[in-house]
């Protein structure tokens, strides 16, 4: 725990002093749980977050930490970050490196924790991609340190307001050995977004098996407040030391924490590390999705000290973000047109002359807006240039 600490700490500095995006938040809520060979149980639930994002898409820090309190008095403790860094290996593929960190603790009398390095290979559009990973560490708890490695497969498809996603893993810790199939699909429905999973545990040797399936409702209800409604079962997690459990859960969460397309913070599942001969894989990341290409106009003011007019159209997008030489690299987010619901405004003051520019809907990488000229940036990425006459 003191090194998890120690390094979480690490992170934090370097990531303070760094340029870039930081998105804090909280969910909290309650939630009536069963786990497998445990009585029925309610439980209420606090879970801070915060994620740094890298001002050009290059990569990611987030952090979460979650407070359970169970009906019986027990309470349950979890912290975990993960962090990655991409970079361009070829015009469609990138490459990806990883880590994550965890730890947790319940009734004071269980402990676990696990650091795995994961390294994955993506190949995508504007539509669809694919990608292909491995993972190895060690997971702690009960009689000590096992090994972890993971290889997994997967491919997602997005159309408009939708992504649907299926992988196939196979994960070795320790003796333990099992496969996971999976398919999801994320869909926004007006302001509402729902997402749902559907599984299979197969090929198990002491892992269990069986079907699972979650499903979700996010619902803003104003400024940076959601409500959240989730339930469903999910598998025995042996990676995060985590029990196979049914819930149904509600709650709010403050703060923005992604959304639209790209995979926001689960809600809060009430799932306390729990001793448990069975184990499971952790399916919460993600693959790497790009925005559907946005489009950029441009309408300067009549004089040169009038504040010049961008527009950008996105179908079906909940938020939207420029990146500029004229605001610093700092991100800064469009408002959504009152006449138009797939056009996104913004009123800026730039000189007159050549003009960088990348654009990011619903956090996701950023890219070079359709409209514009894409010129090679300085981290092997690519920019939009425009001309402001």
């Amino acid at each position: 725990m003191r090194v998890l600490a120690l390094i979480g700490l690490a992170c934090g500095a370097a990531v303070a002093t760094a340029s870039g995006q930081f998105t804090p938040g909280l969910d909290a809520g309650i939630a009536a749980v069963k786990y497998d060979g445990f009585l029925l149980s309610g439980a209420a639930s606090v879970a801070p977050s915060v994620r740094w994002d890298h001002p050009r898409g290059k990569g990611f820090v987030s952090a979460r930490g979650t407070y359970l309190r169970f009906e019986s008095g027990n309470r349950s403790l979890d912290a975990s970050m993960r962090g990655s860094w991409f970079a361009a290996l070829a015009p469609r593929w990138r490459g990806e490196l990883g880590l994550g960190l965890g730890a947790s603790d319940y009734a004071s009398i269980a402990h676990f924790s696990h650091g795995i390095v994961d390294a994955r290979v993506h190949l995508m559009d504007q539509v669809r991609g694919g990608w292909l990973a491995t993972s190895f560490g060690q997971s702690s708890f009960g009689a000590g340190p096992r090994p972890v490695a993971v290889v997994a497969i997967g491919g997602w498809l997005l159309r408009a307001d939708a992504a649907v996603f299926a992988s196939f893993d196979r994960s070795f810790v320790g003796d333990t050995a099992y496969s996971d199939l999976r398919s999801s699909a994320r869909l926004q429905r007006g302001v509402v977004l729902l997402e749902g999973t559907l599984g299979a545990r197969i090929l198990s040797d002491g892992a269990g098996r069986g079907v699972y399936g979650e499903a979700s409702a996010t619902v803003p209800l104003g400024g940076n407040t959601a409500l959240i409604v989730a339930g469903g079962r999910y598998p025995t997690d042996v990676i995060t030391g985590s029990i196979a459990g049914s819930y149904l859960s509600a709650g709010f969460r403050l703060g923005a924490s992604g959304g639209g397309i790209r995979k926001p913070l689960p809600a809060a599942r009430p799932r306390p590390a729990i001793p448990h001969s069975s184990s499971g894989a952790d399916g919460s990341r993600g693959p790497l999705l790009p925005p559907a290409e946005a489009r950029l106009e441009v309408a300067p003011g009549r004089s040169t000290d009038d504040p010049v007019k961008l527009t950008l159209y996105a179908a079906g997008a909940r938020v939207v973000e420029i990146s500029g030489d004229f605001t610093d690299w700092k991100p800064m987010e469009l408002r959504r047109s009152l006449t138009n619901g797939e056009a996104w405004e913004g009123m800026f003051r730039m000189t007159r002359g050549i003009h960088r520019i990348n654009v990011r809907r619903d956090g996701g990488p950023w890219t070079a807006p359709a409209g514009t000229t894409r010129s090679a940036d300085d981290f092997d990425g690519e920019v939009g240039v425009f001309l402001l006459p």
